[in-house]
């Protein structure tokens, strides 16, 4: 990927956008012009967008007025008639309400972020897409649909919630099952902190009911190698706990807890047969776009 779209697809860029609408355009649209490959060649689609020919494309899409204009080649993309619903599950509880000195986002606004781009990348793919906001309690629904104003719903619930709460998946997901009726896919967006056991059995249940899943683990970078010096109190945003330690003296400790904890969600994921992909919240969102899209593309 070029520099500049790296630039344009990074969260120091992309957090100084207040709008998600205005975000989500320029991160996707930019995202895609980057790409060397198209969304979707359909045959009976309906047209997309031009993108320039890359060698190894199918002739036939090639357009040749366009190539007569402007003496060069460029490839249509459609749109696939067939569309799927996209659910966008945001984990909102207190844990996701930090942001470390090192990353120019906290982790709720990463996590916003990327769901703002996946149900704009959905949006403009055809697909249905609706968003679920959950601590202890489902806290947010917004049922997928292609109403003119569905992304305008979606990027207003994102822009007006603020993570709160003790993370209680099981009866969260309870609730949220029952809204899961038709087949599609499931994005779930979370730190995981506490939930490796939990969380990809929830998923994996919901495999065996012929969804598609998909997980994305946002982590600050304080969180995996604890930088801290000096004596320092730690608070349990959940739970409202505080602990006096010096990180000094626990950081190798801690450091090969958080491995076992990583180590351990990766297997239960791999054991779900969920794809999982882990953020920081200093990683450029192509990361997550390329994931889902790579994602789609095999259900089409």
């Amino acid at each position: 990927m070029n520099p500049a779209l790296t630039d344009l697809l990074s969260p120091a860029t992309l957090a100084r956008i207040d709008s998600y609408a205005l975000l989500s355009r320029v991160a996707v649209d930019g995202f895609l012009s980057g790409m060397h490959r198209s969304l979707s060649h359909g045959t009976g689609g309906e047209f997309l967008q031009y993108r320039n020919y890359t060698p190894g494309d199918d002739l036939k899409y090639v357009d040749w007025k366009v190539y007569s204009r402007q003496d060069r080649f460029h490839t249509k993309v459609f749109r696939e008639e067939t569309s799927m619903n996209l659910r966008l599950v945001l984990d909102a509880s207190a844990s996701l309400d930090y942001q470390g000195t090192r990353a120019p986002c906290g982790k709720w606004r990463y996590a916003c972020m990327v769901a703002a781009c996946l149900a704009y990348l959905a949006s403009r793919q055809g697909d249905n897409v609706g968003l679920y906001l959950y601590s202890g309690e489902a806290r947010q629904v917004v049922e997928p649909g292609m109403r003119h104003d569905q992304l305008t719903r979606i990027f207003a619930t994102l822009a007006r919630h603020r993570p709160g709460g003790a993370a209680d998946h099981e009866p969260a997901w309870t609730h949220l099952a029952r809204h899961f009726r038709s087949r599609g896919m499931v994005v779930v967006i979370s730190d995981f902190l506490e939930a490796e056991e939990t969380l990809p059995r929830l998923l994996r249940n919901l495999r065996f009911a012929r969804q598609e899943c998909l997980a994305f683990q946002v982590l600050d970078p304080d969180e995996t190698d604890l930088p801290f010096a000096g004596s320092t109190e730690f608070i349990d945003a959940e739970s409202g706990g505080r602990i006096l330690t010096f990180p000094d003296n626990v950081r190798k400790e801690y450091q090969e807890k958080m491995t076992a904890f990583l180590e351990t969600l990766d297997q239960t994921f791999r054991r779900a047969q969920v794809d999982f992909l882990r953020l920081g919240t200093t990683d450029s969102l192509a990361r997550a776009l390329a994931n889902y899209l790579h994602k789609r593309d095999a259900q089409r």
